[in-house]
């Protein structure tokens, strides 16, 4: 009985140990080597990338960009560093913030083109604001300073609430229930309304939850392989929320899982960028993808399967601040970067400045990077009619408009009149509603503005209690009665001489003074022992040494 063909394939034809014949590399092999195939025409190059690192070229290396810079406007009221931008959900409501402690809130929806905002705000004083952000459903917003609490606002600028500052005298990072140092960073979590994470320089990420201020549910320590902590100087969330990936001062770059355990992360990378630079963000990009941003001048795409070596470098670009950011496009198919001008290029553009003012046209140097998201290559350059550098920049979705807030202080808004919809399109057609002239007539004062007669009327006895606790007459204390020996320079007092002065009673006050001193004339006359001999050869006034005086002097 013949097997089939199907089975005989499985049976063994010999038994035994065999020997495997080594195979040669073709550039090793003894043989002669076979003729190569002639070269195919290589492709016309294309354009430089900026960086060395290695890269891949996006299938759509010719596309342009859709940026919306056709028309700009100018938002005024900062005076030092623009170092963070926040918009809503709706665009609406935009939130900045400066290196001054300042953060103002826009409505573009009652702005008019004068382009004000319509609430300013103090976080904290004298700290530097370093991060803004919106929650999803954009009913909060958050701020981060450099005091270790963050606060949080409602959408119209309220002040909800201030999470817990940690005790600095614990060691353990892990057993405070908040930042012991200043805050770099902040993100929401994209799963709810509730929850957020910070980082600071006290080498900790943690999650917290808005209902509760008092203390974190999660901490996440900074590990690093110097000695020490290390300064945690950005954070996000991945778009399902699992992962969150943070920066650090001595170049790291890790990712965490959002629900723990956090012994050790998922991802980490020693030297990510150049040790002792801020590495001033870390964003996701689709579900594999991770961009970092370094104050090495260097902007890095990363692969999370395999983060040993970055997938491309972006170099020659400088930040304006160790709060630079990036903003995705709403296509997520290409990035900004605000950028720094470098001397030379600021030298070049002061020339170029002063030839333009002769000719009386505007000029600008600062400048966003528009790069590729697949593979950092540079497509187009923004540049902005202002100097100074680009700090921090947001590119909304819904409005498809540019907001670009520079070193100088000064708010960029970006827009297409054909593109762009609502938000500062439409504060720009209104017109300014006019003011009312000033009275020539003099300052008017009412009198209830004048410290001489205003009366302060508090509504609280609580109040009234507390402003009188303030006034050190009223609030002085009654010297209490001394018993017993007196001591410190008062007289004592005891129960004998209130039930004395009870029984005697001093009449003198009652008396008349004119009939007290008669009765004793008839007394002195007969015996005129004290008062006469005082004056028995001299009279009582001599009169003679004013002989010489006038009648009307001498009766005086």
């Amino acid at each position: 009985m013949g097997l089939s063909d199907s089975l005989s394939k499985f049976i063994p034809k010999d038994f035994g140990k065999k020997k495997r014949a080594a195979k040669t590399p073709a550039a090793c092999s003894p043989s002669k080597p076979e003729p190569e195939p002639e070269p195919e025409p290589e492709p016309e190059p294309e354009p430089a990338q900026a960086g060395g690192g290695r890269s891949r070229q996006p299938a759509s290396s010719g596309t342009p960009v859709d940026a919306p810079t056709g028309q700009h406007a100018l938002l005024a009221g900062h005076k030092k560093a623009v170092s963070a931008i926040a918009w809503d959900a709706s665009g609406d409501q935009m939130a900045t913030g400066e290196h001054g402690s300042h953060m103002h809130l826009w409505d573009f929806t009652s702005m008019d083109r004068t382009f004000q905002s319509w609430r300013t705000l103090v976080p904290a004083e004298g700290q530097q604001i370093r991060a803004l952000k919106y929650s999803p459903a954009s009913t909060h917003l958050l701020c981060a300073t450099g005091d270790p609490q963050a606060k949080l606002y409602s959408h119209d600028g309220r002040l909800v609430g201030e999470f817990k500052r940690g005790d600095m005298y614990v060691t353990d990072m892990r057993k405070t229930r908040g930042h012991v140092a200043g805050l770099a960073a902040l993100c929401w979590d994209p799963r709810g309304n509730s929850k957020f994470a910070t980082c600071g320089m006290d080498s900790t990420v943690r999650i917290w939850d808005c209902r509760r201020t008092s203390e974190q549910e999660q901490v996440v320590v900074a590990k690093t392989r110097r000695r020490g902590k290390v300064a945690v100087t950005a954070c996000s969330y991945n778009a399902d929320g699992s992962a969150i990936a943070s920066a650090q001062h001595d170049g790291g770059l890790s990712v965490w899982p959002s629900s723990g355990p956090f012994l050790r992360p998922l991802q980490h990378v020693e030297d990510a960028h150049e040790p002792s630079t801020e590495t001033s963000a870390a964003e996701f990009i689709g579900p594999s993808m991770l961009v970092s941003r370094g104050g090495d001048s260097t902007v890095k795409l990363w692969d999370l399967r395999k983060m040993a070596q970055p997938l491309a470098v972006a170099s020659r670009l400088p930040a304006a601040g160790p709060e630079a950011n990036l903003a995705l496009d709403p296509s997520g198919r290409w990035l900004l970067v605000g950028v720094e001008q470098q001397q030379q290029q600021q030298q070049q553009q002061q020339q170029q400045q002063q030839q333009q003012q002769q000719q009386q046209q505007p000029s600008g140097s600062a400048s966003i990077a528009v790069l590729s998201a697949s593979n950092l290559s540079e497509h187009q350059r923004i540049g902005l009619p202002l100097a100074g550098g680009v700090l921090s920049v947001a590119w909304h979705p819904e409005l498809n408009q540019i907001a670009a807030g520079l070193s100088t202080g000064a708010v960029v808004m970006l827009y297409d009149s054909d593109k762009s919809r609502r938000g500062v399109k439409l504060a720009a057609s209104k017109r300014a509603r006019p003011q009312a002239a000033a009275s020539s007539s003099g300052p008017i004062i009412t009198p209830n503005a004048l410290p001489l007669f205003r009366q302060d009327q508090q509504t609280s006895s609580k109040r009234r209690r507390e402003k009188a606790r303030q006034d050190p007459v009223r609030s002085h204390k009654p010297q209490v009665p001394l018993y017993g020996h007196g001591r410190g320079g008062a007289i004592g007092a005891n129960e004998t001489q209130h039930i004395m002065k009870s029984l005697i009673k001093d009449t003198i006050r009652d008396e008349d003074p004119r009939e007290a001193l008669l009765k004793y004339a008839a007394k002195a006359e007969a015996e005129p022992t004290f008062v006469a001999p005082s004056y028995k050869d001299a009279p009582v006034f001599d009169d003679s040494g004013m002989a010489d005086e006038p009648e009307m002097k001498r009766r005086k």
